[in-house]
C-alpha cells in the first residue's frame, strides 16, 4: 500500500485552480503477467482534497481504480486511473465545474525512486460526463511524492 500527497495546476480554464490531497494506493488486488517481465495490476485509489481558486475553495472527495502496467526492470510504470469524485461546491468565481459530483480520469508515470519512496507525474481530466448542462471539464498536470509500506 501506498501513501501520498500531490498537487495540481490547472490547464484549460479561465480562472487559476489549484487542488492539493492526500491519498491511499492498494496493493493491485487482481495482476496478470502480460509476458515474462511485463504485468499489469489492478488496484484502487481513495483520496481526499482541496481545489482552490479564485478565493473560493472546495473539499472533495476520490475513489478509483488504478492500472498500473509495468515491466519488472524498470523503474517506470504507466498508470490509468478513473473514478467519482464529489465536491462540496462547484463555482470558483466566475468558473462553474458543473455540479457537486464529477468524474476523474488521468494517465500518467510512477517512478520509484528509491526503496519505499515513488514520484509521480499524470495529466488528469475532471468532468461531470454530462450530468449537468454545465460542463466545461478540467484538464490538470498533478505532481506527487509517496511512500510504499
Amino acid at each position: 500500500d501506498t501513501v501520498g500527497l500531490r498537487v495540481a495546476f490547472d490547464t484549460n480554464t479561465p480562472v487559476s485552480l489549484n487542488s492539493y490531497e492526500l491519498y491511499q494506493t492498494s496493493a493491485p488486488q487482481w495482476h496478470w503477467d502480460l509476458s515474462e517481465k511485463f504485468n499489469a495490476g489492478l488496484g484502487y485509489e481513495a483520496a481526499i482534497g482541496a481545489l482552490a481558486g479564485e478565493g473560493d475553495v472546495a473539499g472533495y472527495l476520490h475513489f478509483g481504480l488504478n492500472l498500473e502496467l509495468a515491466h519488472e526492470e524498470l523503474p517506470v510504470a504507466l498508470v490509468l486511473q478513473s473514478g467519482p469524485s464529489l465536491y462540496s461546491t462547484d463555482s470558483f468565481g466566475d468558473f462553474d465545474l458543473g455540479g457537486n459530483i464529477q468524474f476523474t480520469s488521468s494517465i500518467g508515470l510512477n517512478w520509484k525512486m528509491c526503496e519505499g519512496w515513488a514520484v509521480e507525474y499524470r495529466y488528469q481530466h475532471t468532468s461531470n460526463a454530462g450530468l449537468e448542462a454545465e460542463n466545461p471539464g478540467l484538464e490538470m498536470h498533478a505532481f506527487a511524492l509517496s511512500h510504499s509500506f
